[in-house]
Protein backbone atom coordinates (compact mmCIF):
# COMPACT_ATOMS: atom_id res chain seq x y z
CA UNK A 1 0.00 0.00 0.00
CA UNK A 2 1.48 3.55 -0.93
CA UNK A 3 0.28 7.40 -0.29
CA UNK A 4 0.53 9.57 -2.95
CA UNK A 5 0.98 13.43 -3.41
CA UNK A 6 0.46 15.35 -6.04
CA UNK A 7 0.08 19.40 -6.69
CA UNK A 8 -2.90 20.64 -5.50
CA UNK A 9 -4.61 17.38 -4.53
CA UNK A 10 -5.26 15.60 -1.02
CA UNK A 11 -2.97 12.93 -0.38
CA UNK A 12 -4.43 9.23 -1.42
CA UNK A 13 -4.16 5.92 -1.00
CA UNK A 14 -3.24 3.37 -3.82
CA UNK A 15 -2.76 -0.31 -3.62
CA UNK A 16 -0.87 -2.60 -5.68
CA UNK A 17 -0.99 -6.06 -5.87
CA UNK A 18 1.83 -8.28 -7.56
CA UNK A 19 1.58 -12.03 -8.54
CA UNK A 20 4.28 -13.66 -10.68
CA UNK A 21 2.71 -12.33 -13.95
CA UNK A 22 0.86 -9.21 -13.24
CA UNK A 23 0.23 -5.97 -11.27
CA UNK A 24 -2.88 -5.01 -10.18
CA UNK A 25 -3.08 -0.71 -9.15
CA UNK A 26 -5.95 0.73 -7.49
CA UNK A 27 -6.38 4.06 -6.21
CA UNK A 28 -8.27 2.94 -3.48
CA UNK A 29 -10.86 6.08 -2.95
CA UNK A 30 -11.64 5.60 -6.44
CA UNK A 31 -13.53 3.10 -7.88
CA UNK A 32 -14.08 4.48 -11.20
CA UNK A 33 -11.39 1.97 -12.95
CA UNK A 34 -7.99 -0.16 -12.12
CA UNK A 35 -4.74 -0.71 -14.30
CA UNK A 36 -3.39 -4.30 -15.07
CA UNK A 37 -0.01 -4.81 -16.26
CA UNK A 38 0.90 -8.10 -17.85
CA UNK A 39 4.55 -9.09 -17.76
CA UNK A 40 3.96 -12.40 -19.89
CA UNK A 41 3.07 -9.65 -22.90
CA UNK A 42 4.55 -6.69 -20.96
CA UNK A 43 1.70 -4.73 -21.87
CA UNK A 44 -0.73 -1.85 -19.35
CA UNK A 45 -4.21 -1.97 -19.28
CA UNK A 46 -6.36 1.09 -17.90
CA UNK A 47 -9.54 -0.57 -17.67
CA UNK A 48 -12.31 2.71 -17.27
CA UNK A 49 -15.78 1.88 -15.80
CA UNK A 50 -17.16 5.08 -16.59
CA UNK A 51 -17.09 4.52 -20.39
CA UNK A 52 -16.50 0.88 -20.55
CA UNK A 53 -12.86 1.53 -22.12
CA UNK A 54 -9.78 0.11 -21.65
CA UNK A 55 -6.37 1.93 -22.76
CA UNK A 56 -4.09 -0.72 -24.30
CA UNK A 57 -0.06 0.56 -23.87
CA UNK A 58 1.37 -1.88 -26.05
CA UNK A 59 5.63 -3.02 -25.95
CA UNK A 60 7.77 -0.95 -28.02
CA UNK A 61 11.51 -0.80 -28.62
CA UNK A 62 11.18 3.13 -28.91
CA UNK A 63 14.07 2.98 -25.32
CA UNK A 64 16.62 1.85 -27.48
CA UNK A 65 16.52 5.70 -29.30
CA UNK A 66 17.01 7.03 -25.37
CA UNK A 67 19.37 10.17 -26.08
CA UNK A 68 22.07 11.69 -23.88
CA UNK A 69 20.08 13.41 -21.37
CA UNK A 70 23.44 14.95 -19.44
CA UNK A 71 22.63 13.59 -16.25
CA UNK A 72 24.41 11.61 -13.03
CA UNK A 73 23.18 9.57 -10.67
CA UNK A 74 24.05 9.91 -6.91
CA UNK A 75 23.83 6.77 -4.77
CA UNK A 76 24.58 6.95 -0.65
CA UNK A 77 23.78 5.23 1.95
CA UNK A 78 21.65 7.14 4.86
CA UNK A 79 22.93 5.82 7.99
CA UNK A 80 20.87 7.53 10.22
CA UNK A 81 17.68 5.94 8.19
CA UNK A 82 16.08 3.11 10.60
CA UNK A 83 16.77 -0.02 9.02
CA UNK A 84 13.22 -1.55 6.80
CA UNK A 85 13.20 -6.29 7.23
CA UNK A 86 16.63 -5.48 8.99
CA UNK A 87 18.34 -3.92 5.35
CA UNK A 88 19.53 -0.30 5.24
CA UNK A 89 18.03 2.43 3.36
CA UNK A 90 19.83 4.29 0.16
CA UNK A 91 19.37 7.44 -1.47
CA UNK A 92 19.12 7.33 -5.31
CA UNK A 93 19.09 10.67 -6.61
CA UNK A 94 18.62 11.61 -10.32
CA UNK A 95 20.44 15.21 -11.02
CA UNK A 96 20.84 16.80 -14.40
CA UNK A 97 22.98 19.68 -15.49
CA UNK A 98 20.92 23.24 -15.74
CA UNK A 99 22.52 25.90 -17.58
CA UNK A 100 20.84 29.52 -15.58
CA UNK A 101 23.32 32.83 -16.42
CA UNK A 102 25.97 31.14 -18.24
CA UNK A 103 26.70 28.89 -14.91
CA UNK A 104 26.14 25.03 -14.79
CA UNK A 105 24.06 23.54 -11.88
CA UNK A 106 23.26 20.19 -10.98
CA UNK A 107 19.43 20.09 -9.96
CA UNK A 108 17.67 17.29 -8.60
CA UNK A 109 15.08 15.56 -11.07
CA UNK A 110 14.48 12.16 -8.79
CA UNK A 111 15.07 11.31 -5.56
CA UNK A 112 14.34 7.64 -3.97
CA UNK A 113 15.13 6.38 -1.05
CA UNK A 114 15.15 2.60 -1.14
CA UNK A 115 16.01 -0.87 0.66
CA UNK A 116 18.82 -2.50 -1.05
CA UNK A 117 18.22 -6.36 -2.49
CA UNK A 118 14.32 -6.01 -0.92
CA UNK A 119 11.79 -8.21 -2.47
CA UNK A 120 13.93 -8.94 -6.03
CA UNK A 121 11.28 -10.93 -7.89
CA UNK A 122 8.80 -7.57 -7.05
CA UNK A 123 11.36 -4.77 -8.54
CA UNK A 124 12.20 -6.86 -11.50
CA UNK A 125 7.98 -6.58 -12.41
CA UNK A 126 7.72 -2.96 -11.16
CA UNK A 127 10.99 -1.89 -13.41
CA UNK A 128 9.61 -4.22 -16.83
CA UNK A 129 6.03 -2.00 -16.05
CA UNK A 130 8.05 1.27 -15.52
CA UNK A 131 9.77 0.48 -18.78
CA UNK A 132 6.55 -0.45 -21.26
CA UNK A 133 5.15 2.85 -19.21
CA UNK A 134 8.49 5.11 -20.74
CA UNK A 135 8.15 3.80 -23.97
CA UNK A 136 4.59 5.01 -24.55
CA UNK A 137 5.89 8.38 -23.15
CA UNK A 138 8.17 8.37 -25.48
CA UNK A 139 5.93 7.81 -28.14
CA UNK A 140 4.04 10.61 -27.22
CA UNK A 141 6.48 13.14 -27.00
CA UNK A 142 6.41 14.99 -30.29
CA UNK A 143 2.89 15.91 -28.79
CA UNK A 144 4.28 17.80 -25.92
CA UNK A 145 5.13 21.26 -26.00
CA UNK A 146 8.95 22.20 -26.91
CA UNK A 147 9.35 24.67 -23.91
CA UNK A 148 7.98 21.96 -21.73
CA UNK A 149 10.70 19.33 -22.11
CA UNK A 150 13.72 21.06 -19.93
CA UNK A 151 15.95 17.99 -18.90
CA UNK A 152 14.22 16.80 -15.45
CA UNK A 153 10.98 16.39 -17.62
CA UNK A 154 12.96 14.36 -19.81
CA UNK A 155 15.01 12.26 -17.51
CA UNK A 156 12.15 12.00 -14.73
CA UNK A 157 8.65 11.38 -16.61
CA UNK A 158 9.82 10.15 -20.34
CA UNK A 159 12.84 8.74 -20.44
CA UNK A 160 12.82 6.59 -17.01
CA UNK A 161 13.84 3.27 -16.90
CA UNK A 162 13.11 2.17 -14.32
CA UNK A 163 16.81 1.39 -13.32
CA UNK A 164 17.06 2.21 -9.42
CA UNK A 165 14.71 -0.98 -9.43
CA UNK A 166 17.85 -3.01 -9.75
CA UNK A 167 19.24 -1.60 -6.52
CA UNK A 168 16.09 -2.06 -4.57
CA UNK A 169 12.46 -1.58 -3.42
CA UNK A 170 11.78 2.61 -3.28
CA UNK A 171 10.10 3.29 0.40
CA UNK A 172 9.83 6.99 -0.86
CA UNK A 173 10.10 8.70 -3.83
CA UNK A 174 9.88 12.43 -5.07
CA UNK A 175 9.83 13.44 -8.58
CA UNK A 176 10.38 17.12 -10.01
CA UNK A 177 6.94 17.60 -10.96
CA UNK A 178 6.52 17.47 -7.49
CA UNK A 179 4.83 13.98 -6.99
CA UNK A 180 5.58 11.73 -4.19
CA UNK A 181 4.95 8.76 -3.33
CA UNK A 182 5.57 6.71 0.25
CA UNK A 183 5.31 2.89 0.99
CA UNK A 184 2.89 2.33 4.17
CA UNK A 185 3.50 -1.33 4.24
CA UNK A 186 4.00 -4.30 2.23
CA UNK A 187 2.84 -8.37 2.93
CA UNK A 188 2.08 -11.44 1.08
CA UNK A 189 -1.56 -12.48 1.25
CA UNK A 190 -3.72 -14.71 -1.37
CA UNK A 191 -5.66 -13.23 -3.48
CA UNK A 192 -8.57 -13.96 -6.12
CA UNK A 193 -6.97 -14.39 -9.54
CA UNK A 194 -10.14 -12.89 -10.85
CA UNK A 195 -8.68 -9.41 -9.61
CA UNK A 196 -5.95 -9.81 -12.38
CA UNK A 197 -8.72 -9.86 -15.04
CA UNK A 198 -10.24 -7.80 -17.69
CA UNK A 199 -13.71 -6.83 -18.80
CA UNK A 200 -14.79 -8.65 -21.47
CA UNK A 201 -17.11 -6.80 -22.53
CA UNK A 202 -15.15 -2.76 -22.31
CA UNK A 203 -13.48 -2.13 -25.94
CA UNK A 204 -10.08 -1.63 -26.31
CA UNK A 205 -8.24 1.18 -27.59
CA UNK A 206 -4.49 2.81 -27.83
CA UNK A 207 -3.28 6.22 -27.60
CA UNK A 208 -1.11 5.98 -30.85
CA UNK A 209 -4.65 4.82 -32.74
Amino acid sequence: MYREKESGLDPYKVRMLISKRYIRIDEMDDKSGYIIYDNKKKAIYSVSHYDKRILVIKPGNVLAKNPDLNTKIEYRKLDDAPPVSGKPIFNYSILASIQTENVKKQKTCADYQLVEGLLPKVTRMLKNYQQVLSAQQVQMLKRTIKGVQTPCYLADQIYDKGLYYDKGLPVHEWHSNQKSKILLDYKQVKVNPDLFTLPENYSRFSITQ
